[in-house]
C-alpha cells in the first residue's frame, strides 16, 4: 500500500515539549554556540524547527538548544509538522539531508560585498578570513612623497591630534609617553606591533641622505647607545601594553644594532625568533668598510603563541621579480624563509630615512596576521605600513610625532581611497 502524500503544514509547540533526536550527528563549537546566541537575540527565530508528529525534532536541535541556554524553554514557537508520522527510514534521512545538504560560499562575492566586521560577527572564524581575502597582495600606491612633502609648508597637524583614516587610525605624538599608545588604542588590544624607529646612525634630517635637503623632521640620531636602548624600551613598552597575550613584533634597525634589539627583547619577555633581512637589489656603498652594506635587519620575536597563517604559500605574489632567483621552486621556498626581497627605493628618492616600500610588509602581514588584525606602527613615518594595511584589510594604528609626516600620511590615504581623514578629538 503506497505510503500517503507527504505535506508539511506550520504549528505552535513549546520549547519545552519538543525531543532532540539523541542520533542527531551536528556538534556546535563553544564559539558557534555564541555566534548562535547573538543571532537568536538579536533576530529571533527566524528559521523555524522541523518536527515529528510525536514532537521528535528533526531539524533545528541547535536553535532549540540555544534557546533554552538563553533560559526561553518555555516560549511557543512555530514548527513545522508533517501530514503524517515518518517511518525510521525517513526520520534518519531527514535528519542526516537537513544537516549535510549546504550550498558552498562564493568567497569573491562575500569578500567583495561584506566587511570584515560584519563577517566577524556573522561567526566566519580565521579560516574563513584566510579563505576570503588569500589573493590580497599589496601594490605601489604611486605616491609621489617629495611633491607632496613640498606643499606642506606649515603642516595642519597639531601635537596630540588623532585622526581616523578609514580602518586605520593616528596620533601626532611621542611613542616614548606612556598616555599616547592609550590615546590612540582605548582598550582596544593589538595583534602584532611592527615598528621602524630611527636607526641611530648620524642621520641629519636637515640634510638627508642621497642629496635631499631635509626631511622635515626633528629626531636626534645620534644618541648614546645607552640613551638609544633607553628610547627604543620606553617606546617597546608601552607598545607591550597594549598587545594582545599572543602577538608577534618586528622591529627594523640597522646592522649593528642587532643586538641591542635581542637584548631589549630578552629584557622586556619578548622571545627571540629570527633576525629577519631585507635584501636590497642594489647596495650602500661604505669607503671605510670592508663590504657594502645591501640588507637592512628585522629583528622579529613573539610573546605568547600568536597566530601563523598556513595559507601563505605562493611567493610569486611576494618575492620582488626583479630580483628572484627565476626559478619557481627556489622562490616557492623562500616564502617560509627569513628572507625578504623587494626592490629598494633608489637613495635619491628617499623622503624619509629608513622609508620602507610597501610590499615589504606584505610577507610578514599575511604570515603572521589575518584580515581585521589590528596593528601598531610606533613610528609611522611617510605611512608605507598603512598602506599595506589598507590592501590587506588589517588595520594600522599608528604613532607619529612629526606633523609634517602626520599631513603626509593622511595626503596618502585620501589619495589611495578616495576618502577623507577625519579628526576625531
Amino acid at each position: 500500500m503506497p505510503k500517503e502524500k507527504l505535506e508539511w503544514h506550520t504549528e505552535k509547540r513549546s520549547v519545552a515539549e519538543l525531543i532532540p533526536n539523541d542520533k542527531n550527528p551536528r556538534v556546535m563549537s563553544p564559539k558557534q554556540i555564541e555566534d548562535l546566541k547573538r543571532s537568536l537575540q538579536k533576530f529571533n527565530l527566524v528559521e523555524i524547527p522541523v518536527i515529528d508528529t510525536d514532537n521528535n525534532v528533526l531539524a533545528g536541535h541547535q536553535r532549540l538548544m540555544v534557546f533554552k541556554l538563553l533560559g526561553r524553554e518555555n516560549e511557543t514557537i512555530e514548527v513545522r509538522v508533517p501530514s503524517r508520522k515518518l517511518s525510521k527510514k525517513e526520520c534518519e534521512q531527514y535528519l542526516l539531508t537537513s544537516n549535510r545538504v549546504h550550498g558552498d560560499w562564493d568567497w569573491a562575492k562575500l569578500a567583495e560585498n561584506f566587511d570584515i566586521d560584519l563577517l566577524i560577527n556573522s561567526g566566519f572564524d580565521d579560516t574563513d578570513l584566510s579563505h576570503l581575502f588569500n589573493d590580497l597582495t599589496v601594490e605601489d600606491d604611486e605616491f609621489d612623497i617629495e611633491k607632496e612633502l613640498e606643499k606642506i609648508k606649515n603642516p595642519k597637524t597639531k601635537l596630540g591630534e588623532i585622526y581616523q583614516l578609514g580602518d586605520h587610525t593616528i596620533i601626532c605624538a611621542d611613542s616614548t609617553d606612556p598616555k599616547t599608545v592609550k590615546r590612540l588604542l582605548g582598550s582596544c588590544k593589538v595583534d602584532m606591533i611592527y615598528q621602524d624607529p630611527p636607526y641611530n646612525i648620524g642621520l641629519s634630517y636637515n640634510k638627508g641622505v642621497g642629496g635631499k635637503k631635509n626631511y622635515g623632521g626633528t629626531v636626534n640620531d645620534s644618541k648614546s647607545d645607552s640613551e638609544f636602548k633607553d628610547f627604543l624600551k620606553s617606546a617597546l613598552a608601552n607598545g607591550l601594553s597594549a598587545c594582545k597575550s599572543n602577538a608577534h613584533i618586528f622591529t627594523y634597525c640597522d646592522q649593528k644594532y642587532i643586538w641591542l634589539l635581542q637584548t631589549l627583547y630578552q629584557e622586556l619577555n619578548i622571545t627571540n625568533k629570527r633576525v629577519a633581512l631585507w635584501i636590497k637589489n642594489n647596495s650602500v656603498p661604505t669607503p671605510q668598510v670592508a663590504f657594502n652594506k645591501q640588507y637592512e635587519p628585522c629583528v622579529y620575536g613573539t610573546v605568547g603563541s600568536p597566530y601563523l597563517s598556513d595559507k601563505v604559500l605562493n611567493l610569486s605574489e611576494i618575492i620582488n621579480k626583479e630580483i628572484g632567483t627565476g626559478n619557481r621552486t627556489i622562490e616557492d621556498i623562500y616564502d617560509i624563509l627569513d628572507i625578504w626581497l623587494v626592490k629598494r627605493i633608489n637613495g635619491t628618492e628617499y623622503q624619509h630615512p629608513t622609508e620602507k616600500p610597501p610590499a615589504l610588509h606584505e610577507k610578514p602581514l599575511r604570515r603572521c596576521t589575518k584580515p581585521g588584525d589590528l596593528i601598531l606602527d610606533l613610528f609611522a613615518g611617510s605611512g608605507s605600513l598603512m598602506i599595506a594595511c589598507e590592501q590587506l584589510k588589517r588595520s594600522a594604528y599608528m604613532v607619529e610625532r612629526e606633523p609634517i609626516f602626520v599631513d603626509l600620511i593622511i595626503c596618502r590615504y585620501e589619495k589611495l581611497t578616495g576618502c577623507k581623514a577625519k579628526k576625531i578629538n
